[in-house]
């Protein structure tokens, strides 16, 4: 564990063995993140007013859902990131962090309210639904809604889905992590002799930020998701308040689930992969990115990093060939 002055606690190597790729960062983290972001095209500087605009979707099960869809300039280049709430929170948590990626990194952004919270709710409903059905369901239907949604942005070329990523916080950690492994479980379709040239169904999250995240959200099982998302070798950043002892627990040891120290030692490229940040405070999941700017500018340096510079993946249309003919 090594802890900046800025506040900020790295654990993802020791420091004289930290990733190559950050070298960098156990000295001057918090300035080289300000210098990426400024590096990226800043849509404010532009005469073009960024597009935000309010979606409905209805899921299989027949739940509408409110979305907040934040487009990007960059249309077919453009990574995608899905904002997901905690307890009692409402996609109006992630306004900051959105218009940062979106202005900033001109990402293509969809905030959403899951079903029972914000405006996602049942005709005459004013309660938060906490049965474990819904949220089973969130995996099943609403996140299903979402890449649906995704899917016909990304056939209209406004982005492209297979630089797809998902911030949550605190139990919609255990809905983002179960989507992974049900996105990861697709097969491509049968549209051609190679396996290689199919057109992919899924396998479109490429990279996870987990916000004092909770493993065990009720009807969530996620210990099989983990080592899933452990053998996929994506890349997650854990981020949580150091002075939350729950929370730091929590996230401890998912970081040691998905990055055990052994394998870090053997290997490591699996130091990049997984990184634990810590913070200064006792803010808790949307709090604590709102209300704390580095916060923010870690998730858009490492979606920027993880999403655009190290992830080869031209647009492709993702149409089965022979729904194509």
């Amino acid at each position: 564990m090594w802890k900046c002055s800025s506040g900020l606690a790295v654990r993802s190597a020791p420091c004289h063995r930290f990733p190559s790729r950050f070298a960098v960062l156990p000295r001057v983290l918090h300035a080289t993140l300000v210098l990426c972001a400024i590096s990226q095209p800043a849509l404010a500087q532009t005469k073009v007013k960024p597009v935000i605009e309010d979606r409905d979707l209805v899921t299989d099960d027949g739940m509408k859902l409110k979305v907040t869809y934040f487009k990007s300039m960059s249309g077919k280049d453009a990574a995608v990131v899905v904002l997901l709430h905690g307890k009692q929170g409402t996609r109006q948590n992630w306004k900051g962090l959105a218009t940062q990626l979106q202005q900033n990194g001109d990402f293509a952004v969809v905030a959403v309210d899951l079903r029972g919270h914000g405006e996602s709710l049942n005709p005459g409903s004013k309660k938060i639904e906490s049965k474990k059905v819904d949220y089973q369901n969130m995996v099943e239907f609403d996140m299903k809604a979402v890449k649906d949604f995704v899917f016909e942005e990304h056939q209209k070329g406004h982005l492209n889905m297979n630089r797809l990523g998902i911030v949550a916080c605190d139990f919609s950690a255990s809905v983002a992590t179960l989507y992974t492994e049900l996105d990861w479980e697709k097969a491509p379709f049968d549209d051609s002799p190679s396996e290689a040239d199919r057109t992919p169904r899924g396998r479109d999250v490429q990279a996870l930020v987990l916000i004092s995240p909770e493993m065990n959200a009720p009807g969530l099982v996620t210990a099989n998701a983990v080592k899933i998302l452990r053998g996929l070798r994506r890349p997650v950043m854990i981020g949580v308040s150091d002075k939350n002892s729950r929370d730091s627990a929590a996230a401890n040891k998912l970081f040691e689930h998905l990055s055990p120290k052994k394998e870090r030692e053997k290997d490591k490229e699996k130091e990049e992969q997984v990184m634990l940040l810590q913070y200064d405070g006792n803010l808790p999941g949307s709090d604590l990115v709102a209300q704390n700017a580095k916060v923010r500018e870690h998730i858009v340096f490492f979606l920027n990093r993880h999403l655009k510079e190290q992830l080869q993946s031209d647009w492709r249309d993702r149409r089965s060939r022979i729904d194509r003919e």
